[in-house]
């Protein structure tokens, strides 16, 4: 076995061989029979030696159906992820699925040749290893209001966008304009501006017309619950709900917005869970 080096053939996105997965005692927890193993660690820390670096971190995952509501790291628990190459496949990741191996262990395989990730599948990939850790913060009171079961407005959302996942890029929420705001009572209303962006490709208008469809869902869904019973806004005042294309964004704009990430219902479990930061 050589010597790990800076020259390693190991980087970013490579998928291990089965034989790799099995020698190494790598399986999915309900598909052990497709189990697939995606390398993790960056490719400044593959480089480093053993001694200051010991570890490669791996994503366990398993060959799936594409879901388009896990593509495109919208989901920072869950990722589909589409392969290139001569061995083209869908796969499935779950955040929870990390595995760290010493180095010198995968030392003794080469990556697989026949299937690989495109440039842009793998910033997505980036993406969705960094929402885990950068998802966006909400007000408690806010998401409380958002989930509480009389509105259950955080499922409404969810639900509007689900049947067009592989068209919409995801759901911005602009809070009381990014100012730390304390709300107290119903009439002390945070204001809500929400952004869905959708994809500008292979198919603009089909896009839009999704993105349309899920805007004008998620208003009157606002309007049932927190405006029409009193004439005034309760609680959250939806002030736009807008279809926007993230081919005309700004990133000034952008900066501005936080993801609203549709399994963000953790105040409706039971028992209650904490908040994820986002």
């Amino acid at each position: 076995m050589t010597e790990w080096n800076r020259d390693t053939p190991w980087r970013q996105g490579h998928l291990l061989s089965d034989g790799a997965i099995k020698t190494l005692g790598l399986h999915h927890t309900t598909e052990p029979n497709r189990t697939i193993a995606i390398v993790a660690t960056h490719d400044c820390d593959l480089a480093q030696p053993p001694e200051s670096e010991p570890y490669v971190e791996l994503v366990v995952g398993c060959l799936a159906d594409k879901n388009g509501n896990y593509t495109h790291a919208k989901n920072a628990r869950k990722l589909h992820l589409e392969f290139a190459g001569d061995m083209a496949f869908w796969a499935e990741f779950e955040a929870t699925a990390k595995v760290a191996i010493e180095k010198t262990a995968l030392n003794s395989f080469i990556p697989r040749s026949d299937a690989h990730l495109g440039p842009e599948n793998h910033a997505i990939f980036q993406m969705w290893l960094a929402s885990r850790y950068r998802r966006s913060a909400f007000p408690d009171e806010f998401e409380n209001r958002l989930t509480l079961k009389e509105f259950k407005l955080h499922e409404k959302i969810a639900k509007a966008v689900k049947p067009h996942g592989e068209l919409i890029a995801g759901v911005f929420f602009d809070v009381d304009e990014g100012a730390e705001i304390t709300r107290d009572g119903p009439d002390d209303t945070y204001t809500l501006d929400i952004t869905i962006l959708h994809f500008a490709d292979p198919d603009f208008d089909k896009a839009e017309k999704a993105a349309t469809a899920v805007a004008s869902t998620i208003e009157k869904a606002f309007r049932e619950k927190l405006f029409e019973p009193t004439q005034k806004w309760q609680h959250i005042e939806l002030r736009s709900c807008e279809p926007t294309s993230e081919s005309v964004l700004t990133y000034q704009t952008f900066k501005q917005l936080k993801r609203w990430r549709l399994e963000h219902i953790s105040l409706a479990a039971e028992p209650q869970q904490s908040v994820l930061a986002e």
